[in-house]
């Protein structure tokens, strides 16, 4: 019988570890990725005040 237990453990075991690695973030991903195209999701996009950030940001670089 000990034997037997053992086996119910080791299957369960591995039950479990199979279902740890169907996390709901990969779930409905794409499984074809065609190569060149970007699949995620669209950039958003950045407010005048982000950009004029940035653009110091760089201007104070280029200087450096």
């Amino acid at each position: 019988m000990p034997r037997r237990s053992g086996l119910w453990t080791v299957v369960a075991a591995f039950a479990l570890i199979a279902l740890a690695g169907c996390r709901e973030d990969e779930q409905n991903r794409a499984l074809h990725i065609e190569k060149g195209t970007y699949a995620g999701k669209p950039d958003t996009e950045l407010s005048k005040e982000q950009l004029r950030e940035l653009d110091a940001r760089a201007k104070e670089q280029r200087f450096q």
